[in-house]
């Protein structure tokens, strides 16, 4: 099974930062992994393309030459705003407060992103693409997930209890699947082309949003 969208784990340092009352951790798992919630199904119906190029950067073999519609920082601000708009309407409790983090989570997204593409993260439609590389810099990229990523559970392993044994052990577990996960995309083969990483995303992001609420069913706050 092809890994390497299973690796980008440190967008999911934010979301478990942020996770408290109002917040579910896996509402903000989903929120942070939002456009390439969208990304996966654009690329399996040909509305968005990338190609597999093996060793296109020294962390990962995708060439992601077009993405307009979920990558473009024009799109990337609407799906923020719509995200909040959704949230605020479905989830009243959270008030506006919650809804503007899952906005800024999903928008996080880009910002990440911005620091670990290649120029392929265009500003608006057809307009110049930005990218600052870290990715053709394996051990900073990876180092810089991996740190996001463990620190942000971190914050919110200390922020929480466990209410019985499963709440003791999830967050451990998620914390190695994720690392392990980061591990092998950056040094694992290449899939076999664009459709199958998208499907593999799809899987993966579900996997991740389900363990998150199996977290949230299972701690509370201290």
């Amino acid at each position: 099974m092809a890994a390497d969208f299973l690796m980008f784990v440190g967008h999911y340092g934010p979301a478990a930062a942020l996770a408290h009352r109002r917040l579910r951790l896996w509402h903000c798992f989903v929120a942070v992994q939002f456009v390439d919630i969208l990304w996966a199904p654009f690329i399996l119906l040909g509305i968005e393309k990338a190609r597999i190029e093996p060793h296109f950067t020294a962390s990962n073999h995708f060439d992601l030459y077009f993405m307009p519609y979920t990558h473009s920082l024009v799109m990337a601000l609407f799906w923020s705003a719509a995200a909040a708009l959704v949230y605020r309407l479905l989830r009243r409790s959270a008030g506006w407060t919650g809804a503007l983090l899952i906005g800024a989570l999903v928008f996080s997204h880009w910002l990440l992103d911005l620091l670990m593409h290649k120029p392929d993260l265009a500003i608006w439609f057809g307009g110049p693409k930005v990218g600052l590389s870290l990715w053709d810099h394996r051990p900073i990229a990876f180092g810089l997930e991996v740190g996001l990523y463990v620190g942000g559970m971190g914050i919110y392993w200390a922020r929480t209890a466990a209410r019985n044994f499963a709440g003791a052990v999830l967050p451990p577990l998620v914390i190695v699947l994720g690392v392990a996960a980061q591990v092998f995309g950056n040094w694992g083969p290449p899939p076999g082309s664009a459709n199958e990483a998208a499907m593999t995303a799809i899987v993966a992001y579900g996997l991740f949003a389900a363990v998150a609420a199996a977290i949230d069913a299972t701690r509370g706050p201290r």
